[in-house]
Parts: structure tokens; sequence; C-alpha cells
């Protein structure tokens, strides 16, 4: 994994400011000369930016997704545990990590934090954004942001708006959450448990009856 250090401050959507920002990222292949052989993935909430390992039948040599065609690249989206800034990144007002206190992140803020990757990257044209889930919300996002960066767009299990339906089995994940009394502790493993159980509800809302 690489990782991208932006030592200004970056502004999110709720108005709180993180000093700095940090991107763990992978990539794959080589951008050709004409810079439009880009493929760009967006996680999902529980991936990470190592594609090729969660995703060998997609990505991969000899697969859709080519590093020997493409210059593939997944970032870690701002807020995972995986190598960009995160509760478990260090506040430097207290030198410690900062747990609970790591401010809530948007979509759109995930989405600012890849376009400073992709500048970073010198890339000016993705030729296929891809997310699934949660990285579909990104993707779409995305479009919006930068239509004029986009030229194709591939969504798996995605959705511009949310059901009530979906609304109402994240709210019944945060109340799983909230009822372990340890989730605002300072530490790693706070709300471990609830998590466990908040997991348990999602991955019902992912099985059908078949």
């Amino acid at each position: 994994m690489e990782e991208f250090h932006r030592y200004q401050p970056f502004p999110l959507e709720n108005g709180q400011v993180l000093p700095d920002i940090r991107i763990g990222y992978h990539t794959y292949g080589n951008l050709n000369a004409a810079g439009d052989n880009v493929v760009w993935i967006c996680h999902a909430l529980t991936a990470n930016s190592d594609v090729i390992r969660w995703w060998p039948g997609m990505v991969g040599d000899h697969r859709y997704v080519n590093p020997e065609k493409h210059f593939i690249v997944c970032a870690n989206i701002l807020g995972s545990c995986y190598g960009s800034s995160g509760p478990l990144t260090e506040d430097p007002s207290t030198g410690k990590p900062y747990y609970s206190s790591f401010p809530a992140v948007t979509i759109r803020d995930m989405v600012k934090a890849h376009i400073l990757l992709r500048k970073h990257l010198g890339i000016n044209r993705i030729h296929l954004l891809m997310g699934g889930s949660m990285g579909g919300y990104q993707a779409l996002e995305w479009c919006l942001m930068e239509p004029a960066i986009i030229q194709d767009l591939f969504l798996i299990a995605t959705s511009a708006a949310e059901s009530a339906w979906g609304i109402a089995v994240h709210t019944a994940q945060r109340l799983a959450i909230e009822a372990d009394a340890t989730w605002k502790d300072r530490d790693e493993e706070a709300g471990a448990k609830g998590l466990r159980a908040a997991r348990g509800i999602g991955i019902l809302t992912y099985r059908n009856y078949a």
C-alpha cells in the first residue's frame, strides 16, 4: 500500500476541519502516454484498497480489469481503518488517536479526498469509475462533482438515494452499536460487540430467500 499525505487543512462538509489527511491506496499497472486507461474502483464500507485481493474474479491478470491494459486505482476511504485518516489516526492536538472524537464524514468528503489523490497521481481522465454498495454512492457523487473527468460508470448494488427500508435498517444498526456501553470509549475495541450485532443485521439484508 502507498500513502499520500496532504499537509494542509481539509474542510469537511459538516464545517469541521482536519488539520491534514492521509490517504492509503493501491495502484496496479501503469498510466499510458495518453492518460486514458484509468480504472478507479471505489470500495464498499468494509472493504479496502487492496482490490486484487478481494475482487479476484474482476481485477487481475487476464481479468476484465487487467493491470496489463489498465492503470487501476483504489483508495481507502476517509474514516477507514485501513490506512487513510480515521479514528485510529493520531490527533495532533493530543498526540493520541482520535477514537470517537474523529469527526463524522460524508460521501462527499470521501470523494473530495479521492479527487486530491487523483490530482496527486497526475490523472486527468478516468476511463471507467466502478463502485458497489457504498462505493457506488461515491462513484455517483464523483460524477456530480467532476462530470468532465469521468467517461464511463459501472455501478453494483447501489442507488442515488436511500430507501425508507434502507434508512430503517441502518437506524437499527446504529441502535445496536449504541446499545454497547463501550462504544464511545477511547480504545481500539470500543463498541466491538455492538458492531458485531450491527454487522449481523447487515448480513441478513444482503441475502434473499433463494
